[in-house]
């Protein structure tokens, strides 16, 4: 009778220990969960402060590229590269002078 009050309380013990071991193990599981998804959460967020950046600087550098597309484009006009040699190497057709008016 003894044996088995001593035998049944040694099993109870062990079986509360090993749902505390248990316990602990899932404890450690969320927590390790966690601490990952917090620190992936804030590597996401700077990726996409990273992508927005990058995306504003690409539409940036593709309205740059059309700008230079289009006077690429314009530059095979002669009337053009006329008006741009007198407007910034001051050529001048013969008779006549140009005067820069200061801003």
């Amino acid at each position: 009778m003894m044996t088995e009050a001593t035998s049944s309380r040694t099993n109870r013990k062990g079986q509360r220990r090993r749902m505390r071991l248990f316990f602990f193990f899932i404890l450690c599981f969320f927590v390790w969960t966690g601490y990952t998804l917090y620190v992936q959460s804030g590597a996401l967020a700077q990726k996409k402060a990273e992508l927005e950046a990058l995306k504003q600087e690409s539409a940036v550098l593709l309205q740059q590229q059309e700008e230079l597309t289009y006077e690429a484009s314009r530059l095979n006009d002669q009337e053009y590269l006329a008006e741009l040699a007198r407007k910034r190497l001051y050529y001048t057709k013969p008779g006549e002078s140009i005067y820069k008016i200061p801003e």
